[in-house]
């Protein structure tokens, strides 16, 4: 058994894992780096793909594995082994002595189901918001406020259909908490949370001044900045942001079918301006957003070299480059 106790924090993006992250820095018993991500080169093989960008020729790579994988039956039991070895090595060496070692890296979403069996002895939190509020966050944070969805669709279908998977599935091992909740009533959330991971006082922490950080350059930019401690003000503010004709028909095409009913027994509906057909035309904001999420995809099918030129630029600039998106 590995020193230190190792806790994932699997959510979307912006869905206010940084804020919980932050929660659990305060116990005294929690180290946590940033968003870690490693794991994300090295799970993900032999089952969905995952869209990785790369200075190398990612297929060949998959190919290459696949060939490896034919010719001896032992190899994945190695990999991950091997993944997990190493993995729990480089964890108690950042844990540097605390009892917990937090890896909050929402794109794990797309490795959930793998992390769980690769990591039987680790602790997992699923952390989950309504998903108009993480697409309208996205929006604000990565896109100066226009709505173009498309460039989070890995997290919004792929992503989200992971998470439900492991909880339905893992249910006993997982421990699920909603933002919504964890905000408006932190102590309960925490207590609740400090019981599954063995924290009796984590409680405690909701009262105190937020970590003024999270010991890396990855996270939450804006949160970190705007909240000291915990804040129900981002519960609902998110609904403002469905405000014109583009968002309104994106949102009646994603909210709908097997999906609404998964997001409606989690309690995430429809915003009210929505239910009472009040939602504003903004014609001119509409066509705005249109534009510009138009413009977006356009210049990935149509500009690819634009895509290579990117590709090679953080390539000179780190000497190894691999990203997920």
């Amino acid at each position: 058994m590995p020193d230190t106790q190792i806790v994932f924090l699997l959510s979307m993006p912006r869905a206010g894992s940084t804020l919980l992250q932050r929660l659990l820095m305060g116990s005294g018993v929690v180290k946590t780096v940033g968003e870690p991500s490693f794991l994300l080169r090295l799970l993900g093989l032999g089952g969905d793909p995952l869209l990785r960008a790369s200075t190398y020729s990612e297929a060949l790579v998959e190919t290459a594995m696949d060939d490896m994988r034919k010719a001896w039956g032992g190899f994945d039991a190695c990999w991950k082994k091997g993944v997990h070895d190493m993995a729990v090595s480089i964890y108690n060496g950042l844990a540097g002595g605390f009892p917990y070692f937090l890896d909050k890296t929402p794109r794990y979403s797309l490795i959930a189901e793998e992390l769980v069996e690769v990591f039987p002895e680790a602790k997992f939190i699923v952390l989950w918001r309504h998903p108009l509020a993480v697409m309208n966050s996205m929006s604000t944070t990565f896109r100066e406020g226009y709505w173009e969805p498309n460039s989070f669709d890995l997290d919004l279908y792929h992503g989200i259909d992971q998470l439900r998977k492991i909880c339905a599935k893992h249910g006993d091992r997982v421990h699920q908490v909603k933002y919504e909740d964890l905000a408006a009533n932190p102590q309960e959330e925490l207590a609740r949370l400090g019981a599954y991971l063995g924290m009796p006082n984590l409680a405690e922490v909701a009262d105190k001044e937020l970590a003024k950080g999270n010991e890396g350059k990855l996270g939450d930019p804006t949160g970190v900045k705007k909240y000291s401690k915990v804040s129900a003000a981002s519960i609902s503010e998110w609904e403002g942001g469905i405000r014109n004709w583009y968002r309104e028909g994106w949102v009646k095409k994603y909210f709908r079918g097997e999906r609404a009913e998964f997001f409606r027994s989690m309690g995430y509906d429809l915003p009210q301006s929505m239910k009472e057909g009040k939602v504003p035309l903004g014609l001119l904001d509409g066509i705005r957003d249109w534009l510009y999420a138009n413009r977006v995809l356009n210049r990935r099918i149509l500009r690819p070299l634009g895509a290579k030129r990117r590709i090679n630029k953080q390539a000179k600039r780190r000497g190894y480059h691999v990203t997920f998106r």
